[in-house]
């Protein structure tokens, strides 16, 4: 009986990167700053392959006033479904107080950029906001974006949908042999 129930979880677990994948494709988010030394984050309404993407956070007067400094860290998914390592990245301060920058270049084929802030206090403290990570992140989307079966974006080509006949994806081929597999184990030590 323990055997089917991890064969069960790790089937389900298999499952879980296809459900977290589906979040609102083409929706930009923002991290809420509301309570936070952050008074507002401003990015580009899209992000374009290889063109500057340039991040502007404004810290509250409190924040800007105790030595506080800004990070970001980013990570750039693909259109294939891949995401690159995220990279922490100093923001430079500009000279009107509180107001920090940074720029980036999306690679190419990107989807999407991921992004939060990463402030550093002066007793060297860090607090990242949002505390969830990218999950509740920051999210702009590209102006040709794929995500599983939808795409989008401003003078994008359509991305062909596959056939209802055609095979599964490949997670829920790998998910089906695990959970049978299991299944086969169970069955040959009873």
């Amino acid at each position: 009986m323990m055997r089917r129930v991890c064969a069960l979880v790790l089937a389900l677990s298999l499952c879980l990167p296809l459900a977290i994948a589906a979040d609102n494709p083409g929706v930009n988010r923002t991290i809420d700053v509301v309570g936070t030394p952050i008074d507002s984050i401003h990015t580009p309404d899209v992000s374009t392959d290889g063109m500057n993407f340039t991040i502007w956070v404004n810290l509250t007067d409190a924040a800007s006033e105790n030595g506080t400094t800004v990070e970001w860290t980013v990570q750039q998914c693909i259109n294939s479904g891949v995401c690159n390592p995220p990279e922490r990245i100093s923001m430079d301060f500009i000279e009107d107080r509180g107001k920090w920058t940074s720029t980036i270049t999306p690679v190419d084929t990107h989807s999407y950029v991921n992004f939060d802030i990463v402030l550093t206090y002066s007793d060297g403290e860090d607090e990242k906001f949002p505390e969830g990570g990218f999950s509740k992140g920051g999210k702009v989307w590209s102006d040709c974006w794929v995500s599983g079966e939808d795409s989008g974006g401003i003078n994008c080509p359509a991305v062909p949908v596959l056939p209802d006949e055609s095979l599964p994806a490949p997670a829920l081929v790998l998910t089906i042999l695990v959970g049978l597999s299991a299944a086969l184990i169970a069955k040959r030590d009873d």
